[in-house]
């Protein structure tokens, strides 16, 4: 079975690059796949797939969306084609370059999938990218798939396979510098962290409206841990306004960028998401994994992370009191044995295992 993905971009930022490193990596290891890499330019992930001798082919891609690339978009990626005969499946690694996939497969004789990794790729965007003209769709939650579901040819063309989720691991160097860092927190007792880029899709700006909102409730010794870089949009600076404005300076620390969250999860009483949008919150199923209780904003994918445990979890909105309310329930104490069957149930539904069934189950069709 030969399989090629596209990437266009191949930096070393976002979800969906590192789930398809964990997927090519999964693939290859398999004597009787070959897998393949097709992208816009070289760069990390480029280099990442030829440590694994997965061939890699550089071609430009047309940008769908472009009036004057479309002029030429067959022209261009007939030419691609042509170097990719042969193969039995086209897939785009992201709903942009579904069209390219599509087309590709109509020139090379190979079936085409798109895998749509965001709540973004709704209905709308699912016409406005062709998804009608593919043979397949690949959906990492089922969430995402239910955002088709009022189209009835695409929803049953589509399937969930989900993401591989490791175990975090620890790092003695972040361990330590985290240790250091809320050292000088010495009001401290628990830990609330939160991780991620700091932007505004994240929202963390909820989170300190939540833990102002239980400081009015006297709760002296609880703080906030950010975990991440930011996005240079100057979210990061109105972030810490709103620490200043609600006297938080000292219980928020800012840990920046690290290396792996193992570490940070290991300093967490609570981990919490705050975002307004996730494709398969791959943060909360690390969390779950390294039984640490979390709390979530309602995005795609939690219903799988939490199960009948949704309500508990689970922001219904926005609110600052709603989230103090579950975080004082949760931190007040967790119950353990909750929290060990969601880890072994996280541990074989996100496994390589797992995983490489729902692909070869794919591919064969079945």
């Amino acid at each position: 079975m030969r399989v090629i993905f596209l990437q266009k971009t191949t930096d070393a930022q976002g979800g969906s690059k590192a789930s398809l490193r964990n997927t090519l990596r999964a693939l290859s290891d398999q004597p009787d796949m070959e897998v393949e890499l097709l992208a816009a330019a070289p760069g990390p992930l480029t280099e990442f797939a030829e440590t694994l001798s997965i061939p890699v082919q550089i071609a430009p891609f047309p940008r769908w969306r472009n009036v004057m690339d479309r002029l030429f978009f067959n022209r261009t990626m007939k030419k691609i084609a042509k170097s990719i005969e042969g193969a039995d499946w086209i897939v785009s690694n992201e709903m942009w370059w579904a069209p390219h996939a599509i087309t590709l497969a109509k020139f090379s004789g190979a079936q085409s999938a798109a895998i749509i990794r965001d709540e973004v790729a709704d209905l709308k965007k699912a016409h406005q990218y062709d998804f009608h003209k593919l043979d397949q769709i690949i959906a990492v939650s089922g969430d995402l798939k239910a955002q088709l579901q009022d189209d009835a040819k695409l929803f049953e063309r589509t399937r969930t396979i989900y993401n591989i989720v490791e175990h975090p691991e620890l790092d003695a160097g972040v361990r330590d510098q985290l240790n250091a860092l809320c050292g000088d927190y010495p009001k401290v007792k628990r830990w609330v962290v939160s991780a991620g880029t700091i932007c505004p899709r994240k929202d963390p700006i909820l989170a300190v409206q939540g833990l102002a909102e239980l400081a009015r409730r006297s709760d002296d010794d609880t703080g906030l841990l950010f975990v991440g870089g930011n996005d240079g949009s100057g979210y990061e600076q109105q972030l810490r306004q709103e620490v200043q404005s609600s006297g938080l300076e000292d219980r928020v620390a800012f840990a920046g960028q690290v290396s792996g969250i193992g570490s940070a999860l290991a300093r967490a009483d609570v981990f919490l998401l705050t975002s307004h949008s996730e494709g398969l919150p791959r943060v909360l199923i690390e969390a779950g994994l390294a039984e640490v209780p979390s709390l979530s904003t309602r995005v795609s994918g939690v219903n799988e992370v939490y199960g009948a445990n949704v309500k508990d979890h689970v922001l219904s909105t926005r609110d600052p009191i709603e989230l103090a309310d579950k975080l004082e329930r949760i931190l007040d104490g967790s119950d353990t044995d909750l929290l060990k069957t969601m880890a072994s149930q996280m541990a074989e539904r996100y496994s390589k295992a797992s995983h490489l069934r729902a692909w070869r189950s794919f591919l064969s069709g079945d």
